[in-house]
């Protein structure tokens, strides 16, 4: 079983309110990223991390998959709902916003999706690479998909938001570590696949 909780260092701190306000003044800019969502297989039900304004979250439901966007950002949370509703898409989405390492208490559904979903760029801030593997591998069904979409934004951010510099190789490492089998991404957009073992 994974460990749910590691602390309150990945709940708050100086790590969390400058992103925080960084991604929250960038809310609208996602450009729905078609690439990298065709490689999440059809009919699965979607976990999509750090949706920002929901622009991806919100072309997977179009293609028919019920979806769950989660960021931390409560304006990119309403922009993504406010876009559902205008396209007619609230019953294929639910945004949830939430810190992401707390997100198995808000949202306790171990085995619970098909396919999780996320960037580099979104996770290139997070304070624990590790953790945030175990988050993806606690939520994914067995036979499930993660999928880890390349780069969409420039790496160039304030110097008071915390980014790293290891390379997409460290994701697909910490996606192992896991016990997920990562491969590298066959499909323009895509840099990593992992899926959990049934």
């Amino acid at each position: 079983m994974v460990q749910v909780d590691r602390g309150e260092h990945l709940r708050a701190g100086e790590w969390l309110d400058p992103n925080r306000e960084y991604w929250e003044g960038r809310a609208g800019d996602g450009a729905p990223l078609r690439a990298f969502t065709a490689a999440v297989p059809a009919g699965a039900r979607v976990l999509r991390l750090q949706c920002g304004a929901g622009a991806d979250a919100l072309l997977l439901a179009e293609r028919g998959q019920d979806v769950i966007g989660v960021d931390f950002s409560m304006p990119a949370v309403r922009l993504a709902r406010q876009a559902a509703s205008e396209r007619g898409l609230a019953e294929r989405t639910r945004f949830v916003c939430t810190n992401l390492y707390e997100l198995r208490h808000m949202l306790p559904e171990p085995d619970g999706f098909d396919a999780v979903v996320t960037t580099l760029d979104a996770i290139a801030w997070l304070p624990d690479l590790e953790e945030w593997a175990r988050i993806v591998e606690w939520f994914l069904v067995p036979g499930g998909t993660a999928v880890v979409g390349v780069q969409a934004r420039p790496r160039v951010v304030d110097p008071a938001v915390h980014t790293w510099e290891r390379s997409a190789d460290a994701v697909a490492a910490a996606l192992r570590g896991t016990g997920l089998d990562a491969a590298a991404g066959a499909l323009e957009g895509v840099a990593w696949t992992a899926t959990k073992p049934d």
